[in-house]
């Protein structure tokens, strides 16, 4: 997933507790999702109802329809919105029932899967959860008019592609075996495609609210979902509110009605320094920490015991696109490989990293470091792109695109020294989330700055999602294309044992890194505050967002805390 806001794929933070087992009304079902406390301790340990949540972004999402849920900004409001057939547990390595009662039923040598559904569940506007609304979100999801960015997600699913190219009208491979059981069927077995149904491209829409909208768009302006918070309003660079949905149809383990939370309210329009500004005068429930304050803020005895710190599953990178010339020439993008140097970008935000020579993050399968062996070596730089007939840098001024943020202010000033040095000279774009997206996912960026992190922990989600020649330009943003890459990737994903596949994936990672693909820069490491009086409240280990359905405030800790 593209998650360029404050990032994401991120570990559990570093107190757990014991797990808050919920169960589903007229259900047997009960997932259990561990939760932890924050840094302080407050007057209470008993989870309490009521609350709103002081949230915040940087930029709106780009869409609260699922369908365009692409990045982690839209995923951190729509997961409270709607809910899929399944879903990640705390640890983000294990997908369990959400609005399935259970994991499905394999049969058919791995191609088919049987769901048997939640009853009793109702979307927020009072409609009844059946079968039809899976099938219906799957073939909206399909639909080519949807031009839904995750489409690629569930080619697998017997008739998906059929559909978006428009050669079907309906998704053969989605079935309605009863008014609470759903088939699916695939055309070959998949490995990941329990961990794909448990994205948020795969929320379940409301059939009757969203066939009757008069534009499609219209649904990520009023969204309907069956999740634990409804939609009150979304204005834009402002806010965006949530209420609690007093019917969900998850309880707690002492039978108490979940969410605790009254709401969530995200303010928008301002970046890191003043989100962390409105944390310490009480404003907000939680910030990232400004690289400007990091220090002082660790060496802070009073914001010290609200301090989580969290590893990420994840990877930023600079990118030019291989099909524009001169960067379709391999020797140029080589060149940028070996300049840039990766310790100085570190430094400049405290060394909140680790320098990544390589795709895949540490903590993910088929892990290698620097599989293709670059180092930073500016002679070497200058000598590829002598021989490949730029002895004197390269010729013309080329745009950098990224998304604007204090930290990628930074880093793209320091890249742009850096390529000066080379002798290429380029202009830096700084632009709102959505805009980038909508410009790299049309391939329309030349250099880009890019940020990637886990959406399922399988190396074929950073290696097949982003560089298969299918997924030009959604996913593969810098456009790389190479059918042997492309071969072993497809074999690849069709071989059911992980531990068996790992070796092809270092060796697939490793041609991706020969042919410079991109240029990686480093894997995250981010710290952040959380007021004392907010409870459970960690960040999920996969996405950027907190667990809201089980985080509760400590309502006279908060009223005490805010008033000094």
């Amino acid at each position: 997933m593209r998650k360029i806001k404050q990032k994401a794929a991120l570990g559990l933070a570093l107190t757990l507790i014991a797990g808050v087992v919920l169960t589903g009304c007229g259900t047997t079902s009960t997932p259990t999702a561990a939760t932890t406390s924050s840094a302080a301790t407050t007057t209470s340990t008993t989870p309490q109802r009521g609350g709103i949540f002081a949230n915040w972004m940087k930029d709106d999402p780009k869409s609260l329809d699922p369908a365009h849920d692409g990045d982690t900004q839209s995923y951190d409001v729509q997961m409270n919105i709607y809910d899929g057939l399944l879903m990640f547990d705390k640890t983000g390595q294990k997908v369990v029932p959400d609005l399935a009662t259970s994991m499905p039923v394999v049969s058919n040598n791995g191609l088919t899967y049987t769901f048997q559904l939640r009853q009793g569940v109702k979307f927020h506007n009072g409609d009844p959860f059946t079968a039809d609304d899976v099938v219906y979100s799957f073939n909206r999801l399909a639909a080519k008019n949807t031009a839904s960015e995750g489409e690629a997600y569930y080619s697998a699913i017997k008739g998906m592609d059929d559909v978006f190219a428009g050669k079907a009208t309906s998704v053969a491979g989605v079935v309605k075996k009863g008014e609470y059981t759903v088939e699916f069927d695939l055309t070959a077995p998949s490995r990941t495609f329990l961990d794909v149904i448990a994205m948020p491209y795969a929320f379940i829409v409301d059939k009757k609210y969203t066939s009757g909208l008069a534009n499609q768009s219209d649904l990520s302006a009023h969204p309907i979902g069956t999740g634990p918070f409804k939609f009150v309003e979304w204005n834009k660079g402002q806010d965006i509110k949530l209420v609690r949905n007093d019917n969900y149809f998850l309880k707690d383990a002492n039978g108490q009605q979940l969410p605790y939370l009254n709401g969530i309210t995200w303010s928008l329009g301002y970046d890191t320094p003043v989100a962390f500004l409105k944390f310490k005068n009480g404003q907000q429930d939680y910030s990232w920490i400004p690289t400007s304050d990091f220090v002082t803020t660790l060496n802070d005895p009073k914001l010290k015991p609200d301090i989580e710190s969290l590893v990420q599953n994840d990877y930023w990178y600079f990118a030019a696109n291989n099909k524009v010339a001169p960067f379709n020439k391999l020797k140029v993008r080589q060149a940028l490989e070996y300049g840039i140097d990766k310790d100085a970008i570190l430094k400049l935000i405290n060394n909140r990293g680790v320098v990544a020579n390589e795709i895949l993050p540490p903590n993910m399968p088929a892990y290698k470091a620097n599989p293709a062996g670059y180092t930073y070596d500016v002679a070497k730089a200058k000598q590829l792109l002598s021989e490949a007939g730029y002895p004197n840098g390269l010729p013309g001024t080329y745009p950098i695109i990224y998304r604007q943020s204090q930290i990628t202010d930074t880093i793209m000033a320091n890249i742009q020294a850096q390529l000066a040095t080379l002798g290429i000279k380029v202009t830096l774009q700084a632009v709102p989330f959505p805009e980038y997206l909508n410009v790299v996912t049309q391939g329309k960026g030349i250099l880009l700055l890019g940020h990637w992190a886990q959406d399922y922990p399988d190396p074929d989600d950073f290696l097949n999602v982003l560089f298969n020649t299918a997924q030009i330009p959604s996913n593969n943003i810098v456009e790389y294309s190479n059918p042997n890459v492309d071969k072993q990737l497809n074999a690849l994903g069709t071989q059911q044992d992980l531990q068996k596949a790992i070796p092809g994936y270092q060796a697939v990672e490793k041609q991706i890194m020969e042919d410079a693909a991109v240029v990686p820069l480093y894997h995250d490491q981010v710290s952040y505050v959380v007021q004392p009086w907010v409870h459970n409240a960690e960040l999920h280990s996969v996405y950027p967002y907190f667990y809201y359905l089980t985080m509760w405030i400590d309502q006279n800790a908060k009223q005490a805390g805010a008033g000094k």
